[in-house]
């Protein structure tokens, strides 16, 4: 699922879960930022162009508690001018999530869907995201 919207700053995370690419990764330089939640940082790879951003981002209670209460996500900021994705305007990116398999639990689908709004939410709150519509239509 993704949705775009007004990144005013530019910036960009991922988090992703510890493994055998992530840990490939580090050994070529991709830095790993710990956010100081054991159990958070234990579990995923979490990346981005600015720490002190992403330490803001999840900061915030609910995104921390929504992110562990998932067994395996996938969550970044795509740039607006990709290869193979949609074409946004100038200034315009695309939050997306992504889990593998098939979601039949009803109440894990439902904090998919928190955490997706909660991190949209946050990403207004430490000032990288306009509140204003993008204009563009949401896709899932």
């Amino acid at each position: 699922m993704g949705a775009p919207y007004v990144n005013r700053d530019g910036f960009r995370f991922s988090i992703a879960p510890q493994g055998l690419v992530a840990e490939v990764g580090k050994l070529f330089g991709m830095q790993d930022i710990e956010i100081g939640d054991p159990e958070i940082d234990g579990r995923f790879v979490i990346k981005g162009n600015d720490e002190a951003k992403v330490r803001a981002l999840f900061d915030a209670p609910r995104v921390r508690e929504l992110v562990s209460a998932q067994p395996s996500i996938s969550l970044k900021v795509l740039d607006d001018d990709g290869w193979f994705g949609p074409d946004f305007p100038d200034g315009v990116d695309e939050l997306q999530f992504s889990v593998g398999g098939v979601i039949t639990d009803i109440e894990r689908l439902k904090k998919l869907y928190d955490l997706f709004a909660e991190v949209l939410n946050r990403l207004c709150h430490i000032g990288s995201a306009y509140e204003d519509d993008p204009g563009i239509r949401v896709r899932s």
